[in-house]
């Protein structure tokens, strides 16, 4: 166990040792949390938003469509869609 000071603004050091265990380094961010008299580091995990490593790349694809391949062709399936929404409004249109 390490004891540390809390400055007056609030700060504390964490030991190198502790640091150097955990994987703590600059720039990580820390979860706060405290229950009576007990307050909890937890470090966070950061992924890049739809970076490789991020987990939504596992859900998508995986809804009703049954298509695995929504993620990379997006795209495609949202300008496909609105051709067929296009095609039906001007078929709605000529048949007047």
């Amino acid at each position: 166990m390490a004891i540390v000071k809390v400055t007056e603004k609030g700060q504390i050091t964490l030991p190198v040792n502790l640091r150097r265990k955990l994987g703590i380094t600059k720039d990580d961010y820390l979860a706060v949390e405290s229950e009576g008299e007990y307050v909890t580091l937890h470090k966070v995990s950061r992924t890049k938003a739809l970076s490789a490593e991020d987990p939504i790349w596992e859900m998508i694809g995986q809804g009703a469509s049954g298509k695995r391949d929504v993620a990379s062709r997006h795209d495609d399936y949202l300008a496909k869609g609105e051709r067929k929404r296009w095609r039906k409004s001007l078929s709605k249109l000529s048949c007047r």
